[in-house]
């Protein structure tokens, strides 16, 4: 395989493991962002849901009045309970649209859990109405459970919403396992909020008869304050040990916890218990009972509310860190990338393309191809000592690329100088020789007669005596120039020394020679040459013609004799004149 196939092969290979790696961490990132990310919802439906049960655990307060409510009614509580069940709804409405709005977060079960709480919330109103519509001495008589029983619905609802919470807080902590503490808390807080509502829901019936608490009441508050109490150590173990604790705004939220609640919530019940348990003298009715005991109960809420804050900052930080993480990996792989993709291209433009470029000159000048001369070397490294031989082989390949050239103008001036008259440029008595054979063959092929012409200048020596050999010479150059012209481009003619022409034409009987001579002799007649002088020169010339069949003639030189003859019988017959004379062989060649 080729060098240059082996690198791109090898460079594809190189990219492709490189970005198979970048995708598969960016991929890996992205799934640690969506993980944070779905965690982070999860935990916002959790708090959706905490605010839920604890809507709904409210609703409780304004249900237990109008539940108790004498004849005529109060519109103002009934208003109150309106309020509060619409602030019931708006809570469920927020966790639907969360839910909805991202399905993938929410655990298998939760928005059914959710649905089903609302339901029962729906029936368990229902009830609250209808009982709330009986007489009052149904509902206040001794030992009825009519308006017990809407308030048993409404606990069912809570903890039915709880079991999402769950759910929903499960997904969170499997997403942030290191945030699984304040979770926690926070799902405790919201617990304790409940258990603290339910244990103020035991003295309803009570306080509207003005009653001893009932059996049920006196077996169910003391495992409520017992649940409050386990909820509450669970509570602080889980902030001493872990780091959340040391948040001055836990801290806070605890110290309001231990002074409204376990400080001054809780003996206020263990009082109304004593009382319930004795006489019945409670000293208040519900309204006052609600009054005293719900705003304690706010430092539940504020602690749940705190923790989930911290776990819910926590979370956005584990997102943002995963996040970062990412980008800051893309960003990583992407300059790897780069820096592969440079270094391959440096790799490519000072490496592979020197040697390629080293590589074909060299076989180009081993071919003998003409090679464009490489640019000069700079490089001190290995491929630049290439590079130099390399330009150091071209130069001496075109030092012999010229010698060869010089030496094949020099043997084209030799043959030309050889085959040709140097001062007319005609072919000279050699070339005619052996160009006249191949003519004479060519008309023995066709069957065509042959005519041998022999001219000479008139008076040539007298030209010479007269005004130098100079001048003759400028004669017998254009004297050669007229006969190139008026001969045919087929026939052949040369100077056959001294001032004495010959020419060979095929294809031609007596007649057409005598013409073609005479058109040649006319011609050299109307010229006009100059002398030295200025004056006009008459420049005339005497021609022999000989003609005979091709097919009875072997060699050029037999009709020399015949054209000869009759070139002297021009020159005597007073010259600038054509004789055309027939050849017979003579005696010795028949």
């Amino acid at each position: 395989m080729r060098l240059s196939r082996l690198f791109l092969l090898f460079t594809g290979i190189l990219l492709s493991l490189v970005l198979l790696m970048a995708a598969r961490s960016v991929v890996q990132d992205w799934r640690l962002v969506r993980s944070a990310e779905a965690g982070l919802a999860a935990m916002q439906l959790t708090n959706l849901a905490m605010q839920v049960a604890e809507k709904a655990s409210a609703e409780r307060g304004p249900t237990i009045p109008v539940l108790n409510d004498r004849v005529p009614p109060d519109p103002a509580r009934r208003e109150r309970l309106n309020q509060a069940r619409q602030v019931t709804d708006d809570a469920f409405t927020r966790a639907f649209e969360a839910l909805h709005a991202d399905p993938d977060s929410a655990p298998t079960g939760a928005a059914e859990l959710l649905d089903r709480a609302r339901l029962e919330l729906v029936r368990a109103r229902a009830n609250v109405d209808r009982v709330a519509q009986l007489p009052e001495i149904d509902r206040t008589a001794p030992g009825s459970r009519l308006t017990r029983e809407p308030i048993d619905q409404m606990f069912a609802v809570i903890d039915t919403v709880f079991s999402a919470v769950t759910l929903l807080s499960g997904a969170a902590e499997r997403a942030h396992p290191d945030l699984a503490m304040p979770l926690v808390a926070a799902r405790y807080s919201a617990e304790l909020r409940e258990n603290a509502g339910r244990l103020g829901s035991q003295f309803t019936s009570a306080l509207a008869t003005q009653r001893p608490l009932g059996e049920r009441e006196r077996r169910d508050i003391p495992l409520l304050e017992g649940r409050i109490l386990q909820l509450a150590q669970l509570l602080d173990v889980q902030l001493k040990t872990h780091r959340m604790g040391e948040d001055p705004r836990i801290r806070a939220a605890m110290l309001e916890l231990n002074t409204r609640y376990f400080g001054a919530g809780l003996p206020f019940i263990a009082d109304m218990t004593q009382r319930g348990l004795s006489n019945g003298n409670y000293g208040l009715e519900s309204g006052g009972f609600v009054a005293r005991y719900v705003p304690e109960m706010r430092s539940i809420v504020q602690l749940r509310d705190t923790t989930f804050a911290v776990a819910r900052e926590g979370a956005e930080r584990a997102v943002a860190e995963a996040r970062q993480r990412m980008w800051i990996n893309l960003a990583l792989a992407g300059l790897i990338l780069l820096v592969e993709l440079a270094v391959l291209f440096t790799i490519r433009l000072w490496v592979i393309r020197p040697l390629l470029s080293s590589t074909h000159a060299i076989r180009r000048v081993l071919r003998g191809e003409s090679v464009r001369r490489l640019p000069a070397v700079r490089r001190t490294d290995e491929l630049g000592d290439l590079q130099r031989a390399v330009a150091e082989v071209q130069a001496l390949s075109e030092q012999q690329q010229r010698a060869t050239q010089e030496r094949s103008a020099l043997i084209r001036e030799l043959q030309h100088a050889s085959t040709s008259d140097p001062l007319t440029g005609l072919a000279n008595r050699r070339a005619f020789d052996e160009r006249g054979t191949h003519l004479l063959a060519q008309a023995r092929r066709h069957n065509w007669q042959i005519a041998l012409v022999l001219f000479d200048c008139d008076h040539f020596k007298a030209i010479n005596d007269r005004f130098g050999h100079a001048v003759g010479d400028a004669v017998l150059t254009q004297l050669a120039q007229i006969a190139l012209t008026e001969f045919r481009q087929s026939d052949l003619l040369a100077r056959y020394g001294g001032e004495e022409f010959i020419a060979l034409a095929s294809d031609l009987g007596p007649e057409s020679a005598d013409v073609m001579a005479e058109r040649v002799r006319a011609a050299i007649e109307q010229t006009i040459f100059r002398a030295p002088d200025g004056l006009p020169m008459r420049i005339t010339a005497s021609f022999g013609v000989a003609v005979a069949d091709a097919q009875a003639i072997e060699h050029v030189d037999q009709l020399f004799g015949t054209a000869d003859k009759a070139l002297y019988a021009a020159k005597s017959g007073g010259r600038n004149r054509v004789v055309v004379r027939a050849w017979t062989p003579s005696k010795k060649s028949g």
